[in-house]
């Protein structure tokens, strides 16, 4: 009996007794086919996985914006809901002291403060009167408030028969908004 033999010198002896050509013999770890593929497939899908993740977190915090956009354009509008009330309050009584809130719905509200300075005699029967309104109008978390000067003329109409009426004339000298 001879020494261990190795591959390639059984292959030989094989090929060279039988007189056919030597077989190789193939390596019994296939080699990997597609991974090259496989790699490829799995780079590209994690990259389009950030960008949609990316799409998506713009997307909400797109959302998120036009949502604070509304509720900031909401508390100006209930401002304005509140003016237009003290306003009309004004005009239809002598000396309108009250200070106003008003819950318009649920989170959202409206308020008002007025501060009125010394009367001035202007003619007879004309009483004019300094002003100073602030409103505030919330949505949500959102506040804006407003100030406006106000002049109010109070125009006093007597009649023949006794009867007494007067009516106010209201100018808006200014108005600024506050930063909260």
């Amino acid at each position: 009996m001879e020494g261990p033999i190795d591959c390639k010198t059984k292959i030989r002896s094989i090929g060279s007794s039988t007189g056919l050509q030597p077989e190789i013999m193939k390596n019994t770890h296939p080699k990997p086919q597609g991974f090259i593929a496989i790699v490829s497939l799995l780079i590209v899908a994690t990259i389009a996985m950030f960008f949609a993740i990316g799409m998506l977190l713009d997307g909400v915090n797109n959302a998120s914006l036009s949502l604070s956009s509304i509720y900031y354009e909401s508390a100006r509008v209930n401002a304005n809901t509140c003016l237009d009330d003290a306003l009309s309050r004004i005009r239809q009584e002598e000396k309108f002291e009250r200070n106003l809130n008003y819950s318009i719905l649920e989170n959202e509200s409206c308020q008002t403060t007025i501060e009125w300075f010394a009367p001035q005699q202007i003619a007879l029967g004309i009483v004019e009167r300094l002003a100073s309104l602030i409103v505030t109008g919330i949505s949500h978390s959102f506040t804006r408030t407003f100030e406006y000067d106000l002049k109010i003329a109070r125009h006093d109409v007597h009649y023949d028969d006794g009867a007494f009426e007067y009516y106010n004339v209201i100018d808006i000298v200014d108005m600024n908004e506050l930063v909260n």
